[in-house]
C-alpha cells in the first residue's frame, strides 16, 4: 500500500541537504521539453573521496516516509565512506510533473515505471558529475517493497549507472502472476498462528459474528459503536467494512516489527500478537480493538471508515490522499496482481479479485486495460541470471509479501537472503536493540556481498589496460 503517515524521526539523522533537480516530464519524447522538480535528500557527513553512493529508490509515498524508515544505509555509511542519496518518485510527495493538476486523468499518463527508472538514472549520473565530482564512484541502489522492485529494475536496465542492488521484500514474481492469489492472506494467517495457534479460528468466528450482526439494525448499531465509527453502518456498507477490517491486518502484518513503529500507522511492538490477544479474549469486541489499532489516532476520536480506508485497485490498500490516487493508477497500468481471500487457507471473509475484476475497475476509472506483457519484456522478466548480476533479494518470514518474492538464489551473483523473524523489509530499517537475531544475520550477509562487489569494482578500476 502507499505510505502515508508522518515519519517518526527516530535516530536517522536529518539530511545534510535537501534540494530539487529538474528532470524531463517525458524522457522518451524529443518534442516535449517540459521538466518538473524532483525532490531529493543528501546525507554526506561520512563521505570519503572515492567512496560509493548509497542511492535509495523512492517508491509510492512522500520522500520523508522512506528516508526516516530506511536506516540501513546510515548504519553502513561511515564504514564505507558513502554519500547517501534518496530521491522522490514522480507523482508522490512534492515531485509532481503537472503540479496540482498531476492527478487529472489526462496527466497521469507519464506515471510509468520506465519514466521513473530514467529519472533516477539521469539524476544519479548528473549528481556524480556535478555534485560529487567523481564520475567513477560506484553506486549501490537500495529499495524496499515496490522500491525494491525499482532497485532491481534499475540494476537490470541501467547497469552502467547502478552497480549493485539490495532489493528488500520485492515481490517481482507476484507481479508476474507466478504466485497463488491466496498466498498473501494465507501468510498473514500463518503469522497470526505463530503468535497464538487459536488466533485464526477466533478471527474467523469474530468475522462471522460481524456478518451476522450486519443483518439487523440493532446489530449494525452495536458494531458502529464497538468499532468507534463516526457514521452509523448501513446495510450496503458490508463489503467496504470487511475490506476496511481486512486492511487493518495487512498493515499490522507488514509492520509486525519487534518494536513500536510509525511506518504505515502508529503501531505497538508485535502488533499481530497484540491483535490476536484482543480477539481471543473478546471475540467481536476484540476484533474491533484489533482493527482500530492501525486506524486510531490515539485521541479517542471516532474513525471515518470511508476516509481511513479507500477502496481501490490494490487489494492490500492504496493508502489515502494523493498518494492513493497515484498508486491506484499504477495498479491499473503496470503493477498488477490478483489477491483473494477464501476463509479456508486464510482467516478472512471470502473475496475474489481477479484480473478480469481489475480490468473492469480500471476501464471505468481510468480507461486503461492493465497488461503485464510489455513489462515482462521491458523489465528483464524472471530468468534473471541471463540478464543481470549483483542483486540481493531479501525477504522476511513474517512478511505477507514473502511468498511473492524470489526466495531462492537466482544465480551465483543473485543471492536470496532470508530474514528470520522479519516483517516487511525489516532489514532496511535502522538497527535496533530489539532486532531478532535473524535480521542481524541477514544484514551481515547483505553487507558481505556488497563489500565484496565494491572491492571487485575497485580492483577493476585500478587495473591498467595497456
Amino acid at each position: 500500500p502507499a505510505h502515508q503517515r508522518s515519519p517518526h524521526v527516530g535516530d536517522v539523522p536529518k539530511p545534510t541537504r535537501s534540494d530539487v533537480v529538474q528532470v524531463p516530464n517525458d524522457h522518451f519524447d524529443g518534442q516535449n521539453s517540459a521538466t518538473f522538480g524532483m525532490r531529493y535528500f543528501v546525507y554526506d557527513k561520512h563521505y570519503r573521496q572515492g567512496g560509493p553512493i548509497f542511492f535509495y529508490a523512492g517508491n509510492e509515498g512522500p520522500l520523508e516516509s522512506f528516508y526516516y524508515n530506511a536506516g540501513l544505509p546510515f548504519d553502513w555509511a561511515e564504514e564505507f565512506g558513502a554519500t547517501i542519496l534518496f530521491a522522490e518518485h514522480r507523482y508522490y510527495g512534492q515531485s509532481l510533473p503537472f503540479g496540482n493538476d498531476s492527478f487529472k486523468k489526462e496527466n497521469l499518463r507519464l506515471l510509468q515505471i520506465n519514466q521513473v527508472l530514467a529519472d533516477y538514472a539521469l539524476f544519479v549520473t548528473d549528481f556524480k558529475a556535478k555534485q560529487l565530482k567523481d564520475t567513477r564512484a560506484p553506486v549501490v541502489v537500495f529499495g524496499g517493497s515496490y522500491g525494491g522492485m525499482l532497485a532491481a529494475w534499475l540494476r537490470i536496465k541501467y547497469a552502467n549507472v547502478f552497480h549493485m542492488a539490495l532489493a528488500a521484500s520485492a515481490p517481482i514474481p507476484q507481479m508476474y502472476n507466478l504466485v497463488s492469489p491466496t498466498a498473501f492472506y494465507q501468510a498473514i494467517t500463518e503469522d497470526a498462528a505463530k503468535s497464538d495457534a487459536r488466533c485464526p479460528d477466533a478471527t474467523r468466528q469474530a468475522f462471522a459474528a460481524v456478518i451476522e450482526s450486519f443483518a439487523s439494525v440493532s446489530g449494525r448499531a452495536t458494531l458502529s459503536k464497538s468499532f468507534s465509527l463516526c457514521k452509523p453502518l448501513q446495510e450496503t456498507d458490508l463489503s467496504h467494512f470487511l475490506q476496511y477490517a481486512r486492511n487493518a491486518f495487512t498493515e499490522m502484518a507488514m509492520c509486525d516489527y519487534p518494536y513500536p513503529s510509525t511506518f504505515l500507522a502508529l503501531l505497538p511492538a508485535n502488533p499481530i500478537a497484540v491483535a490476536c490477544q484482543h480477539i481471543i479474549a473478546n471475540g467481536t469486541d476484540g476484533l474491533a480493538a484489533a482493527v482500530g489499532m492501525p486506524y486510531s489516532t490515539g485521541d479517542g476520536k471516532c474513525i471515518d471508515m470511508f476516509t481511513a480506508f479507500v477502496e481501490c485497485a490494490d487489494q492490500t490498500g492504496c493508502g489515502t490522499g494523493d498518494a492513493a490516487k497515484a498508486w491506484d493508477y499504477q495498479m491499473c497500468t503496470e503493477v498488477i496482481y490478483e489477491q483473494f481471500t477464501n476463509n479456508v487457507t486464510d482467516m478472512f471473509p471470502p473475496r475474489k479479485w481477479t484480473l478480469a475484476d481489475l480490468r473492469i475497475y480500471c476501464a471505468s476509472h481510468y480507461g486503461t486495460s492493465p497488461s503485464l506483457d510489455f513489462n515482462r519484456i521491458a523489465l528483464g522478466g524472471t530468468d534473471l541470471r541471463k540478464v543481470t548480476s549483483k542483486i540481493i533479494f531479501s525477504n522476511g518470514d513474517l512478511d505477507p509479501w514473502m511468498p511473492g518474492g524470489f526466495l531462492e538464489s537466482q544465480g551465483p551473483e543473485l543471492p536470496a537472503v532470508l530474514v528470520e523473524g522479519g516483517a516487511h523489509h525489516l532489514d532496511l530499517r535502522l538497527a535496533n536493540p530489539l532486532d531478532p537475531p535473524g535480521v542481524l544475520h541477514a544484514r551481515q550477509q547483505e553487507k558481505a556481498f556488497i563489500s565484496r562487489w565494491l572491492a571487485l569494482l575497485q580492483g577493476a578500476d585500478d587495473t591498467q589496460y595497456v
